[in-house]
């Protein structure tokens, strides 16, 4: 009996505990002060845009993480992939011009460029922290331009350390802040002031950060002044548990003790959920494949460590052991670049923009032909006859032919466009993503050269800007 009481006594003890912790609340009074001046508000500005994009002006947070060479954090849905005017707004109001130095083509990250001899105060970098030493129910802060509000203080706690909510796959942290638009690109601390998240998607009651390993391993490449590589398959992947993997797709059930138990919770495996036209693992892989082990590396959940593995092995082949119904592959799959893929190049002519058509596209269009893509034209102009406009006035137009010549790439497009003569009568093929159907459409157009005419701009990576070209 009295042993009963002893345990009952231990019991209530560490009971007592666990609640008295998962209720404490840091104190973050002093450390907000400190981490103000390291936080800006980001408002950009876009009149061309690439892929998907929309024009107009967009309001957003960012932070330092280089002070000596003026490096800038956000998300790369903000920073874009398009030209833009960039506005970087101190604590202090002071303000600064600043380039697109960086954004990633997979993962929701980005850095901007600015001049620190033009920044009124002496600039402070974050320190930066790691997302596997974060445990679940750890307190977090997040300071940013919620709703535009300038410096808004968020608290939260980590609800689960690994949950699969990128574009196409990327891990993230699950808090519980309570966040909405102007959020995009804050800085999430933990309790000892490090930054170990990006905050990048959510609703009013849950919000997702992206681990800051991420954005660690592209920076310090750039400060070594070493070249970035984003390694490619072309798969987008998922999370899904090992019992639904046992039942559902025949991934064998003496496995799931090497799997083992999961930091973020339950056990989960990565599936692929579908494959991206004109890539590499097209040949190789199919839907509803399990990937368990990258170059004999058990992988689990681990997204990150994925890509990680697939930028390590740019211009090689990655070992892929997988189980497709229960049956385990050894499969060599090339990986490509994904760097080499973003719009290096555009063209504006007859009021509209033009670009090659990236992996991205392919991924959201399901495209698998050649041609040019044209994401915008200004109303009434020349080209604003081809296709479909959304309301924000984007197009999903692929230049398949003009006049007779056939269209595979930029350089194709530029040529025949160099043939036509002002107010020439002009027929184009083309595909309209905007449209149910999107078949092949033949149809016709005058160009005026006079305000529209053929100019070229590449990307100079030096500059940072996208310069005119003959």
């Amino acid at each position: 009996m009295l042993q009963r009481i002893q345990r009952t006594s231990i019991f209530l003890l560490i009971f007592t505990l666990f609640i008295t912790n998962v209720n404490a609340q840091h104190d973050w009074t002093e450390q907000i002060a400190s981490f103000k001046p390291m936080v800006v508000n980001v408002e950009t500005a876009s009149e061309v845009v690439f892929e998907t994009e929309t024009k107009g002006t967009s309001f957003a947070t960012g932070f330092v993480v280089d002070a000596e060479r003026g490096i800038i954090a956000t998300n790369q849905h903000v920073t874009g992939t398009s030209p833009a005017n960039i506005k970087i707004n101190f604590h202090d109001g002071s303000f600064t011009e600043a380039n697109i130095l960086y954004y990633d083509p997979t993962h929701d990250f980005g850095f901007y460029k600015i001049d620190p001899a033009e920044v009124e105060f002496e600039l402070q970098a974050v320190e930066l922290g790691k997302w596997g030493e974060l445990s679940l129910g750890d307190e977090l802060l997040l300071i940013g331009n919620n709703e535009k509000e300038e410096y808004s203080i968020k608290f939260g706690r980590i609800a689960n350390l690994n949950v699969n909510k990128g574009n196409r796959h990327s891990s993230y942290i699950h808090t519980t802040f309570d966040r909405t638009g102007g959020s995009s690109g804050s800085p999430v601390w933990n309790t000892v002031g490090e930054v170990i998240a990006i905050h990048a998607r959510g609703t009013d009651t849950s919000s997702f950060e992206l681990p800051i390993d991420y954005l660690i391993d592209a920076l310090e490449l750039i400060q070594n002044e070493m070249p970035i590589r984003r390694g490619e398959i072309g798969v987008d992947l998922e999370l899904i548990s090992i019992g639904e993997a046992i039942k559902h797709f025949n991934f064998p059930d003496a496995l799931r003790k090497e799997i083992g138990p999961s930091k973020a919770g339950t056990p989960k495996v990565i599936q692929v959920e579908s494959l991206v036209p004109r890539t590499t693992g097209e040949d190789f892989l199919r839907a509803s494949d399990i990937i368990y082990r990258i170059n004999d590396e058990l992988i689990r959940d681990d997204l990150y460590t994925f890509d990680a593995i697939l930028n390590q092995n740019v211009g090689k082949e990655v070992t892929l052991d997988i189980y497709r119904n229960g049956e385990n592959l050894t499969l060599q799959v090339p990986v490509e670049d994904l760097e080499k893929k973003k719009v290096q190049r555009f063209v504006r002519f007859g009021g509209a923009v033009f670009h090659d058509i990236t992996p991205q596209l392919r991924r959201l269009l399901y495209l698998e032909a050649d041609g040019v893509y044209l994401p915008h034209a200004a109303a009434g102009s020349s080209f604003s006859r081809v296709g479909v406009q959304e309301r924000n006035g984007n197009s999903k137009v692929v230049i398949l032919n003009i006049n007779g010549m056939q269209v595979r790439n930029l350089d194709d497009f530029v040529s025949a466009c160099k043939a036509i003569t002002d107010g020439q009568h002009t027929f184009v093929v083309v595909r309209d993503f905007n449209l149910f159907d999107s078949s092949p459409t033949p149809k016709s157009l005058t160009v005026n050269l006079k305000f529209g005419p053929l100019q070229q701009f590449e990307w100079d990576s030096e500059a940072l800007d996208w310069e005119k070209i003959e």
